[in-house]
């Protein structure tokens, strides 16, 4: 082997690795920790070729009756014999039994009764772990 062609190979290798190390420098600087990347806006208004997402309410499709509470609040509950599906507008589903109550309200709750659907001469509200998270919920017309 001729001094001249372990020269050409040592240089011929020596670029493939600075060659490679800048791909991974770039790799690097794109999807690495901490950095993010805006692209200028030149076609104004954000202009994107996908549509934008609709945001749906987490109640809409949900079948039941619909009740409305206070702050802003609502649930769908759909009664079945002995249980109750309820759909709350915080994106919980949750299906409970029907419980023993006292007299004058009709009560659902899970086996621990952490969470319960209480309706009370026609006041609907939600127990959970003792504390009232749905209260004074009213049929919506």
């Amino acid at each position: 082997m001729k001094k001249q062609d372990f020269w050409n190979g040592t240089v011929g290798i020596f670029y493939i690795g600075c060659f490679a190390a800048l791909l991974i420098f770039i790799a690097y600087l794109l999807y690495g920790p901490g950095i993010t990347i805006t692209v200028p806006d030149f076609f104004g208004a954000n202009g994107t070729t996908t549509e934008s997402a609709t945001l749906q309410a987490p109640l809409s499709g949900r079948s039941g009756r619909l009740f409305e509470c206070e702050g802003g609040r609502a649930l769908k509950a759909e009664f079945f014999e002995g249980t109750v599906n309820l759909a709350l507008s915080d994106g919980r589903q949750i299906i409970l039994p029907q419980t023993v109550a006292a007299s004058g309200e009709v009560r659902y709750a899970n086996p621990d009764g952490s969470f319960a659907f209480k309706n009370i001469e026609n006041a609907i509200l939600v127990e959970e772990n003792g504390s009232v998270t749905y209260a004074n919920c009213t049929a919506a017309m």
